[in-house]
């Protein structure tokens, strides 16, 4: 079956890039992430930062398998190096996918996709999560 898949991101050695350079390099990475994620979706489907280094992806008409590789896709857009100010910097990302049902409202569908994210998040070692 088909639906709307909810990606919610959470980005992975970011609160390090703000520690050690600054929040000037830190708002920088963000509008590259942004710019990334943007670049990997359909026309129609939406990017949206909810706040902090947490982005969400709303990508309609997909199956879970679609949705999967899409949070790969999204993944490997974002690990390579951002350069700011002469400095490359590294952030990783983990991806949660919800799926928004009828009757669910908009929180309880981005609190599901939050909740597999950590689980994600968790299930990877932190050798397997790029830092700053």
């Amino acid at each position: 079956t088909k639906g709307l898949a909810v990606l919610f991101c959470d980005l992975d050695g970011f609160k390090s890039i703000n520690d050690r350079f600054g929040h000037h390099t830190g708002d920088a990475v963000l509008i590259e992430v942004a710019r990334r994620l943007s670049t990997c979706v359909r026309d129609g489907d939406t990017v949206a930062r909810l706040g902090g280094d947490e982005f969400v992806v709303l990508a309609d008409g997909l199956g879970a398998a679609d949705a999967a590789d899409l949070a790969v896709r999204l993944r490997g857009a974002i690990i390579p190096p951002i350069r700011v100010d002469g400095r490359a910097v590294r952030v990783g990302a983990s991806f949660g996918i919800g799926w928004a049902s009828c009757g669910m409202s908009a929180d309880e569908v981005l609190r599901s996709a939050d909740q597999r994210m950590y689980i994600e998040k968790r299930s990877r070692s932190k050798a397997h999560r790029r830092a700053g």
